[in-house]
């Protein structure tokens, strides 16, 4: 794939859009949730070959057209996972997440797209990182918490699980 062809292609959609390796960047309104955007396009050109730069274009269209009703939905699911992995346990601020959570930036792939949110209030030292399926329906989320190895489940299941195991003992 031409990524300077992408990058052109992505003009319309994007400001001042910019190749850097084998991906474009750029800045883009994102009107369903009333913010700026950085949005990354992502052929993984590594992984395939076959990737056409209108199929990704279109993509990126499709992302910046969510419905504040779509969004609505992402943001929803998003919180309720969080609110469900944390249960009963006490917070420390009251500022509810849904007004805490930011997003700061996407990538978009030919099938999903990938969301970074922050809630410097609620997970100070947290990224919210959120993947969407090629129909913009929740898929997936995983919190990274600077300084601290991720660890991934593969449903909310396993990580009640987990967080209600008993801890084994400690090493000398």
């Amino acid at each position: 794939m031409d990524i300077q062809r992408l990058v052109e292609a992505l003009a319309p959609l994007l400001r001042d859009p910019v190749a850097e390796g084998d991906f474009a960047y750029g800045m883009a309104d994102l009107p369903a949730a009333g913010t700026d955007v950085m949005v990354n396009v992502d052929p993984e050109t590594e992984d395939r070959d076959d990737v056409e730069v209108d199929a990704l274009v279109e993509r990126v269209r499709a992302f910046l057209a969510l419905t504040p009703e779509q969004w609505a939905a992402v943001v929803d699911r998003v919180v309720a996972e969080i609110e469900d992995a944390v249960g009963d346990q006490p917070v420390a601020e009251r500022t509810p997440l849904r007004d805490d959570l930011a997003l700061t930036s996407s990538v978009v792939f030919v099938d999903a797209v990938l969301l970074s949110f922050e809630a410097p209030l609620q997970l100070p030292d947290a990224v919210v990182r959120v993947q969407l399926d090629a129909d913009h329906r929740f898929e997936d989320l995983e919190v990274e918490i600077e300084g601290v190895e991720p660890v991934s489940f593969e449903g909310l299941d396993d990580l009640l699980d987990h967080l209600s195991e008993e801890p084994g003992p400690s090493a000398p």
